[in-house]
């Protein structure tokens, strides 16, 4: 089924919204830990721009573990 429209957050507000560091929001995407982002325009990396659904990052998000790990 088709995506409901969703913002397209910039690595530097995800980073923000759960404050951890932009390495570890690409090494989670790498390990598969974390969504994938979205590429805008060009697809050889240099004139690109990655962004995240916000809609992915929040269900994500809900998935995590609450409460004291041990």
């Amino acid at each position: 089924k088709k995506k409901k429209n969703s913002k397209l957050l910039r690595i530097g507000e995800v980073s923000e919204w759960l404050n951890i560091s932009r390495s570890t929001i690409y090494k989670w995407v790498n390990d598969g830990e974390f969504p994938e982002p979205v590429v805008l325009g060009q697809d050889d990396g240099k004139r690109s721009a990655t962004r995240w659904r916000e809609e992915e990052v929040q269900e994500w998000l809900e998935t995590r573990p609450r409460g004291v790990q041990g």
